[in-house]
């Protein structure tokens, strides 16, 4: 029997972080850390210069089936921006213990709740392992390696591999209204 793999977006603070399966779900950017903000808290247009979502935080979680080795994380887009002029997406791997992140490198989003975000970046996010990039730049056939390497999932729920972390960006060219949906993917190997 195969393991159960889940995605799950990681809110809240650190040592009480909440975990929600967002799998089968759509899950938004918003100017909140809300597992589920729906419509409330969106990101507004500025006059000038950027807005910030509050980053999102995602992993895989094994919740139940043989619990297997799970390996050779990956994470994409469908390598097409289909949110508009003026809106973007950056995203990048967080696995690094920082001064303000975990030990697994997760930090809670940071910002001004219904106004805006703080930019995703290294001096921000002390946990990320590198440099946010364009999300738009990863595709099936050129994913983003989450993690090469294997992690056995033991007998439990457990999270796997590292967190693939991401923020929606709005900058004053963007049209007022909701964006259309964006499908980000996982993909992994199994033993």
């Amino acid at each position: 029997m195969a393991a159960t793999v889940e995605i799950h977006r990681h809110t809240g603070p650190g040592g009480g972080r909440t975990r929600t399966n967002i799998t089968s779900a759509t899950t938004r950017a918003s100017t909140s850390d809300a597992a589920a903000p729906g419509t409330a808290d969106p990101v507004p247009i500025p006059a000038a210069g950027t807005n910030y979502a509050f980053w999102i935080s995602t992993k895989l979680r094994v919740t139940g089936g043989a619990y297997a080795t799970v390996s050779n994380i990956r994470w994409f887009s469908d390598g097409t921006n289909n949110f508009g002029t003026g809106v973007t997406c950056l995203g990048a791997v967080a696995n690094t213990n920082g001064a303000n992140s975990e030990a697994d490198g997760y930090y809670q989003a940071q910002g001004s709740q219904g106004v805006n975000g703080t930019e995703l970046t290294q001096g921000n996010h002390d946990g990320l392992d590198e440099a946010p990039a364009n999300v738009f730049g990863y595709n099936s056939g050129s994913p983003k390696t989450v993690d090469s390497g294997s992690t056995a999932s033991g007998g439990e729920p457990k999270d796997v591999g590292k967190f693939f972390v991401f923020q929606v960006q709005v900058a004053s060219t963007a049209t007022a209204g909701t964006i259309p949906a964006e499908t980000f993917s996982w993909r992994y190997d199994e033993t």
